[in-house]
């Protein structure tokens, strides 16, 4: 396959920019054309499973995750998900596997964050697991066609033939929802959940589109998971989301001239563990993503005074309380200089941080996110 191709072909969604994924792409290119590799990767992940699973296993929970070694929101999510089904074991009890999607590069490991978590490829799951008469399969959004076009016709009929099978379909960004074709092919296999990750589509109104059971799980960010610096401890940085938006370029040269002396960085080529690092020395943060996003949330669980513009398909509508948080682009240019000024110091800073941060918290709770998945395995699905 041309290069060129490969990249335009990519339905993966990134939070890490177009050079980043570029020169990932290019990477995971030439590893899909180097037979050694491709090879050793292989022989690695024959072994592991040998080694870690007995192949008389009868209930199993498979969960797809992406084939590039990165850390965005998404794969970190899944990664969490799976560990935490891990240590549920005692409520589902089921043996736990984590492979990449059907299509995409073999991977062994994701490197940019601390995991101790091993890949594998969802090719070598039902033959080795002959015993199998259970099968839970977690699929991310965005790749559910990707998954029904990349099994084989060998793949979908043992799945067929299995005694019990639920597929969940991962709803992490609601506008990568599948298209009906490929909720109607997943149907078709067994069981079919889909679980959300936000507030704000975790409705009633949705489990009646999609046509079957929807349960809210929410997201792994809680504010235990970060350092929290207040105003005094923190540096004269923003730190801006990688996202392309066609007002990013005249909002950054805005806020260069009003502010010369700040430090403006967009966040890349960085790990996860170096970003929750500088998020916790940044004083401002801008995302031009979803709005209800990693960059919002982190950075004000870190100490931060994050700035958005509304999106009514992340945020709930009691975040448009929040002076940050901009109707528009054109709202958000006019007010953002204003409003740094005014919250660049100790009282009106903290002031502010505490009801933004406050907010946040409502809705990034570890323990109900726990409680969230426990309940799925239950099977007591928010609206069943």
């Amino acid at each position: 396959m041309h290069l060129n191709i490969y990249i335009k072909n990519l339905k993966f969604k990134s939070n890490f920019g177009v050079k980043k994924m570029k020169l990932l792409f290019i990477n995971d290119f030439r590893l899909m054309r180097n037979p050694i590799k491709i090879i050793k990767v292989r022989r690695e992940q024959d072994n592991l499973l040998t080694k870690n699973f007995s192949p008389n296993t009868k209930k199993l929970i498979v969960f797809l995750t992406p084939g590039y070694d990165i850390a965005n929101g998404g794969i970190i999510s899944i990664s969490s998900i799976y560990e935490e089904t891990i240590k549920l074991k005692h409520i589902h009890e089921a043996e736990v596997i984590i492979c990449t999607i059907p299509g995409d590069p073999l991977l062994l490991k994701y490197t940019k964050f601390n995991n101790q978590n091993c890949i594998y490829r969802f090719s070598q799951i039902l033959p080795y697991f002959k015993n199998l008469q259970n099968l839970t399969i977690h699929i991310p959004e965005y790749s559910c066609d990707k998954f029904i076009k990349s099994c084989s016709k060998e793949e979908f009929s043992k799945i067929n033939n299995l005694l019990n099978v639920h597929i969940n379909i991962m709803l992490q960004n609601i506008d990568l929802l599948p298209d009906i074709h490929s909720i109607k092919k997943l149907e078709s296999l067994g069981k079919l959940t889909s679980t959300t990750s936000h507030e704000n589509y975790s409705t009633i109104e949705l489990k009646n589109k999609l046509g079957h059971p929807l349960h809210k799980l929410s997201t792994v960010i809680s504010p235990e998971q970060y350092s929290k610096k207040n105003y005094v401890e923190k540096k004269n940085l923003m730190i801006v989301s990688p996202d392309h938006h066609p007002a990013k370029s005249k909002v950054l040269n805005l806020i260069a001239r009003e502010f010369p002396q700040l430090k403006i960085q967009i966040i890349e080529n960085i790990t996860y563990e170096e970003y929750k690092k500088t998020i916790s020395y940044a004083k401002w943060s801008l995302t031009f993503g979803e709005g209800m996003d990693g960059y919002f949330e982190e950075t004000s669980l870190s100490g931060g005074i994050s700035f958005s513009v509304f999106n009514s398909r992340f945020f709930t509508p009691d975040f448009q309380e929040l002076r940050t948080v901009y109707s528009d682009y054109d709202v958000l240019i006019k007010n953002i200089c204003a409003d740094m000024k005014k919250f660049d110091n100790e009282i009106t800073y903290e002031c502010y941080h505490k009801k933004q941060y406050a907010l946040i918290c409502k809705y990034c709770n570890y323990n109900k996110y726990i409680d969230n998945l426990v309940l799925f395995y239950k099977g007591q699905y928010t609206y069943p």
